[in-house]
């Protein structure tokens, strides 16, 4: 949906605006949801709360175009607090889908893209809470360092650390997941 099409259905703030947005975001929130909780109907519930709360505090969003990031925003806090009730913390394989706009093609290109963004997926998955959720808002979502502290509620600084860590984790497990393919490939060669 373009910005400038979420900024009307978001002021115009009706019974219709609102199914429309649903349907836009629907499957994204429930994706970074069912990514934290990993129960379906747990998930299900939470998605439709933080439409619910999104719906009833609209007024506060200050930059209308950003109602999806601010809605994932509201869902991921929704599951990580009844996590929190329930004392436990899952990550699942399910990530937001990134939205190319090109349709796919069967080019060589194309399957080595996509095995190559599974495995950073993969990677991303493996992340703490905390560091997934900016890591989601920031490359999912395309926020701004100052954008994400603003939506959680933290300082600039700690949402530059929680990035910083995450790289590095990251960094490390795709490295450590490329050497241990190039010794399977290799297939042990002493050359």
């Amino acid at each position: 949906m373009e910005p400038e099409e979420v900024k009307r259905l978001v002021n115009q703030n009706d019974n219709d605006s609102h199914r429309a947005l649903f349907e836009a975001y629907y499957k994204r929130t429930f994706s970074v949801v069912y990514n934290i909780l990993r129960r379906r109907e747990n998930a299900e519930d939470i998605t439709q709360d933080a439409f619910i709360k999104a719906f009833q505090n609209l007024h506060q969003l200050q930059d209308k175009a950003k109602f999806g990031a601010w809605l994932s925003v509201i869902a991921s806090n929704l599951a990580r607090n009844y996590l929190k009730r329930e004392k436990r913390i899952i990550l699942t394989e399910d990530l937001p889908e990134t939205s190319s706009g090109s349709a796919p093609d069967d080019t060589e290109a194309s399957v080595l893209r996509n095995l190559e963004i599974e495995r950073v997926r993969k990677a991303i998955r493996t992340l703490p809470p905390e560091q997934y959720q900016v890591v989601v808002l920031q490359y999912y979502h395309d926020l701004k360092v100052e954008e994400i502290a603003a939506m959680l509620k933290i300082r600039a600084g700690t949402v530059k650390s929680r990035l910083f860590r995450a790289r590095q984790r990251l960094s490390a497990a795709l490295e450590l997941e490329t050497d241990s393919d190039c010794l399977t490939i290799k297939g042990g060669d002493r050359d």
